[in-house]
Order: structure tokens, then sequence, then C-alpha cells
């Protein structure tokens, strides 16, 4: 038989604080909303309730702020204002609140991104960030306001700038996963590595990237760098040392039956790797890889 949830004949004002907080917790976003614009001490309890988000979605320009939140995947809550000081206070009580599994950033064109947008304490808390057509010291500023415990980083932008001031970051030089699409920066593959040789990174520790043309020398810029470190290499592979004995850093290219050397656009994996790991013992499916940067790889459907 299904538990029946109490039932208080009593008016909210009268009720402990204790019964607020629970009933707090079963409340939906909008209404949470709604009950803490009552009153200074409803405002305050329902502030110290975090509410859980499968995710999120911000965008906006120079003209508006729109950001969507769901629950379960299901949209809970859309706003997009023109009201910036309306959309950013909202978007304050968001970063206090929210716990989410995933976070998009996209298309925030702001004349003063930093002052406007994550000028205050508050820090997002979430696993999984994306960020959509940002520049490089957006994504910098932005990575700065979150909370550790950052699972994967993907930046789906052209960036052409030097990434140190991403390796900077401590959630880039921990995350487990990351990856740039479309990445202009040749020295993008080396970078990553000696970061993680100098931060003695966990193995399973992964980037990925996809290069046009211009990125071509990636793969020959990382030899050349680490020449002393090799271990092996080939036109597909290589293995480095680390300052570690037990940690190796393997660089693959994405290169198939469908995606070949010669092909327009270039897809590469780092990984940190345990020693032990054997060459029998590679992964030779690099279409999964792949379609982790690209999900609609439709070159692989004809």
């Amino acid at each position: 038989m299904a538990s029946i949830e109490p039932i208080y004949d009593t008016n909210w004002s009268d009720m402990p604080d204790d019964i607020k907080l629970e009933c707090i917790g079963k409340m939906k976003f909008t209404e949470r909303l709604s009950l803490r614009c009552t009153a200074k001490a409803e405002r305050s309890l329902v502030d110290s309730q975090k509410i859980k988000f499968t995710s999120g979605r911000f965008e906006g320009n120079h003209d508006f702020l729109g950001f969507e939140l769901s629950r379960d995947n299901e949209c809970e809550f859309w706003m997009r204002s023109k009201d910036l000081n309306k959309g950013l206070e909202l978007v304050k009580y968001v970063k206090k609140i929210g716990l989410f599994e995933s976070l998009t950033f996209s298309s925030i064109y702001f004349r003063s991104f930093e002052e406007e947008f994550f000028n205050d304490d508050e820090l997002f808390t979430v696993k999984h960030i994306k960020f959509n057509e940002f520049d490089i010291n957006q994504v910098v500023i932005a990575l700065r306001k979150m909370k550790n415990g950052v699972e994967s980083i993907k930046i789906e932008s052209a960036l052409s700038d030097d990434i140190g001031q991403i390796l900077a970051i401590s959630h880039v030089q921990n995350v487990p996963y990351w990856h740039i699409t479309e990445c202009r920066c040749t020295n993008s593959l080396h970078k990553v590595a000696q970061m993680w040789i100098d931060k003695n990174s966990t193995v399973g520790s992964t980037f990925q990237a996809s290069m046009y043309e211009d990125g071509w020398n990636s793969f020959e810029e990382f030899l050349d760098q680490f020449d002393d470190r090799i271990i092996s290499k080939s036109d597909k592979r290589t293995r480095i040392r680390t300052n570690n004995p037990d940690r190796h850093i393997l660089l693959e290219r994405g290169v198939d039956d469908v995606i070949t050397i010669d092909n327009f656009t270039q897809f590469y994996r780092l990984m940190v790797i345990s020693a032990d790991l054997g060459e029998s013992e590679y992964d030779d499916n690099c279409k999964e890889w792949i379609c982790k940067i690209y999900p609609g790889m439709h070159v692989y459907d004809w």
C-alpha cells in the first residue's frame, strides 16, 4: 500500500521551519520563485535549499538573456528577457541553489561579459559543461566560476588562440575528459600533454580535438616537442613516457577506412595510460571516439 503524505490543517505562516523546508524540497522551480517573493524570511528558507537540474542552458547577446532549466529531462523553466538586470539577478539565484548534471553556455556576447554575467561570488555546481560559440576569454571566465567536481568539458568553438589560459585552470587540469572542436591551435596537443606531465595526471585523463587543415601540423609538432620521450610511433599513434614510470601518454590519430590521413578534418585523441598497457590492447575503434566529438558524424552513414 502506497504511503500517504501527511496533511497539515494550518496556515503556511504557522508551520515550523523544518516542515516548510520539507515542502520547499518538493516544489518546482517556479513555485520556489513565487514563495521567495513573499517575505524576507521565506526567501532565506527557499535560498537554503538546493535543487537538482538534469540540464541547463544559458544564451544571449547585447539585447537579451535567455535560459532554460530542465528536471528529469523535462523543461521546468524557460525565460528570455530584454531586462538584463532582472535576468542576471535570476542567474545569481540559479547559481546559488542549482546542482546541474549538465550546463550549456551558448552565444553569450555581452560587451562586458565578465562584469555582467559572472561578477559575483557565487559558483556554478555542474558535472558536464558545454560551450557553444564562445571565445577563449569567455571560456576562461566561465570555467573560473565553477565549483570543483567537473567531469567533462566540451568546447564547441573554433579556438585559434593559445590555450595556455585554459590549461592554467584547475578544472581543466583535473577533468577526466574534455575536447575542443575545430581547434586551430597547432600546439594544443603537446601543451596538454606537457600539462599532464607537470601535474602527474591520473590514468584515464583524456583530451580530444578536431582540426581543419590549419591544425594538420599538430601531430608533427607533438613528435618534435617530445622527441626524447618517444617510446613508439607510427602514422596513427605515438606513445611517450612521462616523469612517472607508471604512466605513459598516448596520442592517436583518428584514421580508419572512412577517415583517412588526408581527410580535410583530422581527429586526435590524447590519453594518460598505464605503462603496463600493451600495444595489443589499443582500441582500434576510432569511430566511437570520433563520434563523441561529432555525434552526428554522417560520413559513417554513407
